[in-house]
């Protein structure tokens, strides 16, 4: 849980009333993506709803019943934060458009390539160019969205693309609890299933650039049974 004194604040406004709670805001962009998957108790830094937090004054029982009827604590948290607006600083929305401006660059400069010569561009050569563009980062979203935005908008004055791979894997199902999680974070899954035998197919679309990472994940978490193929470029 973050600090109090760390923590943002978000205000739902909720017929006449308003309503505050204070969150960490890293965790509330993350609860609103995936609110069944993360608790609304490690998003919120005080488990107080307010009426007026800067004068400490706490929301009554009687006005939560008032407000929203027969829901529990957890289910009034979770309309708050789902509904409520975050009041972030300036400053802090700047530092975290900086901290996607750097991700996007590092990932194009890891993975792009000149079309035509197949030669890479260094993260300096990238960065110049995306200072050009003037782009608005969003710090709510995911940078790979926004490096694709950023490719487009790059080609308009520059030969380059990600080139990317589909892998066919083939795992047998004793080491198939290897390959949830971190391995999926690697590229997109397109197709995952059993087969008849019991080994796990996937079909993972990776950039070209982390295809020996990928296959040195296969062979070290399937003890080298694992098999794999290039089924097609993209």
């Amino acid at each position: 849980m973050v600090k109090v004194d760390d923590a943002f604040q978000v205000k739902y406004k909720h017929g006449k009333n308003e309503f505050q709670v204070l969150v960490d805001f890293d965790k509330l962009v993350e609860f609103k993506k995936k609110p069944q998957e993360i608790s609304v108790y490690d998003v919120i830094a005080d488990i107080k709803i307010f009426k007026d937090q800067k004068k400490g004054e706490i929301v009554s029982d009687n006005l939560l019943r008032e407000s929203f009827g027969a829901k529990d604590e957890e289910s009034i948290f979770k309309e708050i934060l789902l509904k409520g607006e975050c009041q972030i600083p300036t400053s802090f929305l700047n530092k975290i458009r900086e901290e996607k401006k750097k991700q996007v660059i590092n990932y194009i400069a890891e993975n792009s390539l000149n079309p035509s010569n197949k030669g890479r561009y260094s993260y300096s050569m990238i960065e110049g160019e995306v200072n050009k563009i003037r782009y608005n980062f969003n710090p709510e979203q995911d940078f790979l969205p926004q490096a694709e935005d950023i490719i487009k908008l790059l080609k308009k004055n520059m030969p380059i693309s990600i080139e990317k791979i589909i892998l066919e894997i083939s795992i047998p199902g004793r080491y198939c609890g290897n390959f949830y999680g971190s391995f999926k974070k690697l590229g997109n899954i397109k197709k995952e299933y059993f087969d008849s035998e019991g080994n796990l197919k996937i079909e993972i679309e990776i950039t070209e650039s982390l295809q020996d990472r990928v296959i040195d994940y296969i062979k070290k978490n399937s003890n080298n049974e694992g098999s794999y193929f290039i089924k097609k470029n993209i």
